[in-house]
C-alpha cells in the first residue's frame, strides 16, 4: 500500500477505532455496572435477611447494614435502602444525632431514585420525631408535606402506609376529623399482617397501635369513660412486662394507654390515680427523653391537684423545675441539632452538592465530548484537505501543497532535495494517441511516484507532464541513486499502447533554490539528449550514468 493510502488509511483507522473505543467502551461499562450491581443488591438482600428488627439486637443489625455503604456503585435505590434501614435503627435506638445523619442521606436519595414509598415514609417518620419532643406543628408541617407526594393508602409498601396513617391521624385528630382519623386506624389494623416478614412482633404492635389510636379518637371527643374502658383493655391485653420496650413502642402503645388512663383520672377527680399514671408515664418520657411530653402532662396535673396534695404537688413542681433545666442544657447539644431548620439545612447541603458534583460531571463530559469532537474533526479536516490538495489525476499533490511545504522547510530551516521530472515528447504523445491515452500515462508515471514515497519523500505535480519529488532527510548521492531508480521505473511502465515513455530529471539541492536548480538541471538533461537525470556540483552540471542506453524512446512510426 503506498504512504499516501496507508496514511489517509490511518486516519480513517483512528476515527473509527475511536468510535469503536467509545461504543465498546460503554458496553463494558454498562455490562460491568449492571454486574456490579447485581453483586451488590444480592449482597444487600443477605443483609436484610439476617436482620433481626429487634431492640436488644440492634448493634447486630448495623454491624450488617453500615458496611454496605462502602460497596462500589451502589445505585441511588439502593443508597436510599440502606440509608433508610440504618436511620430507622438508629431512632429505634434512640442515638438521634447518628439517625439525622442516615435520615437526610436516605431522603436524598429516595428523592433522586424517584421512590415515593422511600419518600413519604421519610417524611412521616420525621414528622414522628417532632411529635415525640413535643413538636407538634412541626409535625403537622411535614406530614403535609408528605402528602405532597402521593396519598398515603396508595404506597405500596404496608410500612409505609402506617408510618404515614400514624402520624397523620394525630394531625386528623387535632383537627377533629375523627372519622378520616378513624379510617387511618383501620388501615394500620389492616396492614399488621403483613409486617410479619419483617419481624413476627409487628403485627401484634401494629393492631395495638391502631386501637390506641381509635381509644384517642374518644379522648378527644371527651368521652372520657370510653376511651379509659378502651385503654384497660388493651392494657390487659398486650401489655407484658417481658416485652422490650423501643422507642417506637413507647410512643406509639405505652405512652397513648397512660395518658388516657392520667386525663380520665383527672375527669373524674381521682388524683391519686392520675398521679401513679403521670408517674408512670413520666418513666417512659425520661428512658427516651421525651421532655416536653411529660412536662406537658404535669403541667395539666398539677394545675388540677387540689390544695391538700401539696407534696404531691411539690414533687411533681420540682420534676418539672429538674426537666426543664436538663432541656435546656441539652438544647444546644441534641436538642436543637434535631430541630426542623437543622433538617432542612441538611437536605439543602446535600441537594447542593449534588447539584455541583452533577454539573461538574456534566461540565468534564462536555469537555471531553467537545475534545473527542474536536479531534476527530481534525482528523477529517486533515484528510479533507488532503484530498483537496490531491491532483485528480495522478493522485499526487498539487503545486499549492508543493509551496506551502517549502515555505515551511524554509522557515524551520531544514536543508531538503528535490528532482523535477518531465516526460519526454509528451505532446506527440498526445497527438499520435490522444488525450486519453495521454492520461493514462501520467497516471502511471503519478502511481510510481506515489510508490516512492515515504515519511521523508513527497510526491507533488508542477504542472502539465512536470512532477516533482522532495527529500527532506535523504543525502544528496542518495538523492542521485533515487532519480536514476525512478527513471528506469518510469522507462519500465507498461502501457495498453506499445509505447515506451521516458522521463528527464533534474536535481537540486541547498544553498541553492533547490526547485530552480531542478529545473535548470532539467533543461540540461533535455538538451544532452533525454531520458536522464542531471545535477550540479560545484557550479557544474553533470549527467548520472545511466543504467539503460536508449536515446529515443518513441516508436519509429511516432518518430516519423
Amino acid at each position: 500500500m503506498r504512504y499516501r493510502s496507508r496514511k489517509n488509511f490511518r486516519i480513517f483507522l483512528i476515527v473509527f477505532a475511536i468510535f469503536a473505543c467509545n461504543v465498546g467502551g460503554r458496553l463494558v461499562r454498562h455490562s460491568y455496572y449492571k454486574e456490579l450491581k447485581s453483586n451488590n443488591q444480592k449482597r444487600i438482600d443477605t443483609a436484610l435477611a439476617l436482620l433481626q428488627y429487634k431492640q436488644d439486637q440492634i448493634d447486630h443489625d448495623l454491624s450488617l447494614l453500615v458496611p454496605l455503604l462502602k460497596l462500589k456503585k451502589l445505585t441511588d435505590a439502593q443508597y436510599s435502602q440502606i440509608h433508610l434501614l440504618i436511620s430507622n435503627l438508629y431512632y429505634q435506638k434512640g442515638d438521634m444525632h447518628s439517625y439525622f445523619n442516615n435520615v437526610g442521606n436516605a431522603l436524598f436519595y429516595s428523592q433522586k431514585s424517584e421512590n415515593k414509598d422511600n419518600t413519604i415514609f421519610i417524611y412521616a417518620n420525621m414528622a414522628k420525631y417532632f411529635l415525640e419532643i413535643g413538636a407538634d406543628q412541626e409535625a403537622f408541617d411535614v406530614i403535609n408535606k408528605a402528602s405532597t407526594f402521593g396519598s398515603f393508602y396508595e404506597c405500596e409498601n404496608p410500612m409505609t402506609r402506617i408510618q404515614a396513617c400514624l402520624v397523620n391521624s394525630a394531625y386528623l385528630i387535632k383537627q377533629g376529623e375523627y372519622d378520616r382519623a378513624a379510617l387511618a386506624a383501620e388501615q394500620i389494623m389492616k396492614d399488621a399482617s403483613f409486617t410479619s416478614s419483617i419481624s413476627p412482633e409487628f403485627p401484634v404492635y401494629f393492631e395495638r397501635d391502631g386501637k390506641v389510636i381509635k381509644a384517642l379518637i374518644l379522648l378527644a371527643q371527651e368521652k372520657y369513660d370510653e376511651a379509659y374502658d378502651s385503654a384497660c383493655k388493651l392494657w390487659d391485653k398486650y401489655y407484658s412486662p417481658e416485652e422490650v420496650v423501643s422507642r417506637f413502642t413507647a410512643f406509639d402503645f405505652h405512652m397513648p394507654v397512660l395518658y388516657i388512663k392520667t386525663l380520665w383520672a383527672l375527669s373524674h377527680n381521682d388524683y391519686k390515680k392520675a398521679v401513679e399514671f403521670n408517674e408512670l408515664y413520666g418513666n417512659y418520657c425520661d428512658q427516651f427523653f421525651f421532655k416536653l411530653k411529660k412536662i406537658s402532662l404535669s403541667r395539666k396535673l398539677m394545675a388540677e391537684l387540689p390544695v391538700d396534695m401539696a407534696s404531691a404537688r411539690t414533687k411533681i413542681f420540682q420534676e418539672v423545675s429538674n426537666d426543664s433545666r436538663e432541656l435546656s442544657d441539652s438544647v444546644v447539644q441534641d436538642y436543637t441539632l434535631l430541630a426542623k431548620e437543622k433538617f432542612t439545612n441538611i437536605m439543602n447541603e446535600l441537594f447542593l452538592q449534588a447539584e455541583i458534583n452533577g454539573k461538574s460531571k456534566e461540565y468534564i463530559h462536555t469537555i471531553l465530548l467537545n475534545v473527542f469532537i474536536i479531534f476527530v474533526i481534525l482528523l477529517l479536516f486533515y484528510a479533507v484537505i488532503t484530498e483537496l490538495q490531491t491532483d485528480g489525476l495522478t493522485k499526487l499533490s498539487t503545486r499549492r501543497a508543493l509551496n506551502a511545504r517549502i515555505r515551511y522547510l524554509n522557515f524551520i530551516k531544514r536543508n531538503y532535495c528535490a528532482i523535477m521530472i518531465d516526460l519526454d515528447d509528451f505532446k506527440k504523445i498526445n497527438d499520435s494517441y490522444g488525450h486519453a491515452f495521454g492520461d493514462e500515462v501520467l497516471k502511471k508515471v503519478g502511481g510510481v511516484l506515489l510508490d516512492t514515497e515515504r515519511r521523508s519523500i513527497r510526491a507533488y505535480r508542477y504542472g502539465g507532464e512536470e512532477m516533482v519529488l522532495l527529500f527532506e532527510r535523504t543525502t544528496f548521492d542518495d538523492v542521485i541513486r533515487y532519480a536514476e531508480s525512478i527513471r528506469t521505473k518510469i522507462f519500465r511502465i507498461k502501457y495498453s499502447q506499445d509505447v515506451k515513455v521516458s522521463a528527464s530529471l533534474g536535481i537540486g539541492a541547498k544553498p541553492a533554490d533547490p526547485i530552480l536548480q531542478a529545473d535548470d538541471n532539467l533543461y540540461f538533461a533535455k538538451r544532452k539528449g533525454k531520458n536522464i537525470a542531471a545535477y550540479k556540483v560545484d557550479d557544474k552540471q553533470y549527467l548520472a550514468e545511466r543504467r539503460l542506453e536508449i536515446r529515443n524512446p518513441m516508436p519509429d512510426k511516432l518518430a516519423q
